[in-house]
Order: C-alpha cells, then sequence, then structure tokens
C-alpha cells in the first residue's frame, strides 16, 4: 500500500473517530436536552390547561358553596323558627285553654311542610270542655292568630264526662290546623 493511501485510511479512521466523539460528546446530549425541553414544554402546556380547568371548577364550587351556604342559612332559620314556634304554640294553648277551663288533652305535631317562602306546622289538638268554653277558646286561638283554623277541620263529640258547674255534658273537640311559619321554606 502506498503512503498516499495509508494516511488517507488513518485520516479517515481519524475523521469517524473525531465524528463519533463529537456526535456521542456534543450532538447527543443536545437531542437529549432538546427531547427533554420539548417533553417539559407539553408537560407545561398541559398543567396550564388543567389551570384553566381548575378555575372553571373553581367558579363552579364558589357557586354550589354559595347555593348551599344559602340553604344551610334558610335550615338554620327554620330550625331557629321551630325551636320558639312551637315551645310558644304550646305555651299559648295552655295559657289559653287555662283561661277558658278547657282541659288541655293532646297536641300531635306533624313534619314542616316547606314551601316557596313559608312553611306550614300542621297539628292537632284535643281539648274538653263546656260548649261556651270551647268556643271562646277556639275564638282567640284564631284571633290571635295562633293557629289557622280556616286550613283544617274539627271533631266534636259529646263527652261522658259532665261539667260540674253547669251539669251539662262536656264536648271533646279535636282540632286539625296549622301554623304557618314565614320567610323559612327552600
Amino acid at each position: 500500500m502506498n503512503n498516499f493511501a495509508a494516511v488517507t485510511v488513518v485520516l479517515l479512521v481519524i475523521a469517524v473517530g473525531a465524528g463519533f466523539l463529537f456526535w456521542m460528546n456534543y450532538l447527543e446530549p443536545l437531542e437529549k436536552e432538546k427531547a427533554d425541553l420539548i417533553k417539559e414544554i407539553d408537560d407545561k402546556r398541559n398543567q396550564i390547561e388543567e389551570l384553566k380547568n381548575i378555575d372553571k371548577e373553581m367558579e363552579e364550587l364558589k357557586a354550589d358553596i354559595s347555593k348551599l351556604t344559602e340553604q344551610k342559612n334558610k335550615l338554620q332559620t327554620e330550625s331557629n323558627q321551630l325551636n320558639t314556634v312551637v315551645p310558644k304554640l304550646l305555651d299559648s294553648t295552655e295559657t289559653i285553654s287555662n283561661k277558658f277551663d278547657i282541659k288541655f288533652q293532646d297536641i300531635r305535631i306533624s313534619p314542616l311542610v316547606r314551601a316557596e317562602e313559608w312553611s306550614e306546622l300542621p297539628i292537632e289538638i284535643s281539648v274538653q270542655g263546656p260548649f261556651k268554653s270551647i268556643g271562646s277558646f277556639l275564638t282567640v286561638m284564631e284571633k290571635r292568630k295562633i293557629i289557622n283554623l280556616a286550613a283544617g277541620s274539627m271533631n266534636v263529640s259529646v263527652s261522658a264526662e259532665v261539667d260540674r258547674a253547669t251539669k251539662s255534658p262536656l264536648l271533646s273537640v279535636v282540632l286539625s290546623a296549622k301554623v304557618y311559619i314565614m320567610g323559612s321554606g327552600l
């Protein structure tokens, strides 16, 4: 082989080796870094899209929280009113029945019926007394707006017991009526 061919082969081997080293030390790490940067950019774009979705979800959650807070406040108001209405109803009914010498026998309170701007509390009251006293009792209960007699019914029967003062039979009255609670509906 001649010198020229040997030098050419050596130079070619050196050039190929230098090219391989250049590729190994510079180009391959740059390609890896480029791929990593592209992947990182894509990840950041995905995060930006997720953040946009999170903003929408946050707005929806805030609206849901607002609605639930409003419902909670209405329920608390309703509960507070029930906690005051029922004792007042019992106290007023007992006071008026004592005033007219009526035997307050029983009261049954049904579950609350909710409406848009108010709620109604169905009740059933059992009392016993003379005719005149029963009439006065019902009149006062209606006038004081303790109960709404127009929204209910009344069952009157003659009792086996007799009024001691007048010796007339006592009336047993079962009154179904409603108590209205304003501003507590859902």
